[in-house]
């Protein structure tokens, strides 16, 4: 793909209909992104004039400025793909789409690309950190706190800190004092780290630990259940086999789906577990008449990681 420095005649330059210019954030959410990105446009060379693929930022601003011409990369030729990357980059640095439209964005040319959040972030120049904070907005922030980043009534910066507690219930919780305007932004780190390694303390005892100092009490712990001497039982042959049909069509089913980090780790953490006992059972099995073995140890039911 050939490309060059230009400097080019600001009346030359034309905007892309594909690329959304209009939207602006609203309400009291905060624009994190670069809103001043020094990066010379892009432009494509076409028999009309010049196609702006990035950089309007800079471009508006040389407009401004009085400026008749400004230094752009001029490219002869790009791809679907390339084109797409770069309205990303756009879209990020110039915050022409709302948090969540941008987290929906990304995760579309990455299932659309089969590629990595790195690989991603390589092509566009977006942090693979940056990538994964927005799409966690849509894999794990409750649909309805969604609504309130899509309104302005949560910004950024609180809703991505949020979203890394799994129980919808509880990130409500944290985020209704952000939402009403009762806490800054500035809190919400610590408020959300305080909140996963205390499952215990309500929300308002956080705020009051994290803000003004008071450290509440932690409640006493549920006392541990008692474990039961296991029984050992006959195997059912039949329950087994339906048992392991079952589970492999769910893990064919599973290669289809798109699985929040979280998830994915206690999933890897319950397959090993199978992974174990399906060894040793076939083991056992391959080793030809029960009685030549040595029983196998009885043990209790377990609960797998879910």
């Amino acid at each position: 793909m050939r490309k060059s420095k230009l400097k080019i005649p600001i009346d030359q330059i034309f905007p892309d209909p594909d690329l959304p210019r209009s939207k602006r954030a609203n309400g009291r959410r905060e624009n994190t992104r670069s809103v001043r990105s020094k990066r010379d446009p892009v432009v494509l060379s076409t028999d009309n004039g010049y196609l702006l693929l990035a950089g309007e930022r800079k471009l508006t601003a040389a407009k401004e400025a009085g400026e008749t011409a400004v230094e752009c990369t001029v490219k002869e030729e790009v791809t679907p793909q390339e084109r797409w990357e770069l309205s990303l980059a756009e879209q990020y640095h110039s915050s022409l789409v709302p948090a969540m439209e941008l987290g929906r964005a990304f995760m579309e040319y990455r299932d659309s690309h089969e590629v990595t959040q790195q690989e991603l972030a390589r092509r566009t120049g977006i942090t693979p950190g940056t990538i994964h904070h927005y799409e966690s907005l849509i894999r794990t922030l409750d649909p309805a706190l969604g609504e309130k980043v899509n309104s302005g009534e949560l910004t950024f910066k609180e809703a991505r800190s949020i979203a890394d507690i799994e129980d919808h219930v509880r990130q409500r919780e944290i985020a209704q004092p952000f939402i009403d305007g009762r806490l800054s932004s500035v809190h919400v780190e610590r408020i959300v780290g305080r909140a996963k390694t205390s499952a215990t303390l309500s929300i308002e005892d956080i705020i009051e630990e994290v803000v003004n100092g008071k450290r509440a009490p932690e409640r006493e712990p549920e006392p541990a259940p008692v474990i039961q001497p296991a029984i050992p039982v006959e195997a059912d042959t039949a329950l087994i086999e339906n048992a392991v049909l079952k589970i492999a069509g769910e893990l064919d089913a599973m290669q289809l789906q798109v699985i929040p980090e979280y998830r994915r780790l206690k999933l890897i953490s319950s397959l090993r577990i199978l992974d174990s006992r399906l060894k040793s059972a076939l083991s056992n099995l391959n080793g030809g008449v029960a009685g030549a073995q040595p029983v196998p140890k009885q043990y209790a039911p377990s609960k797998v990681p879910v």
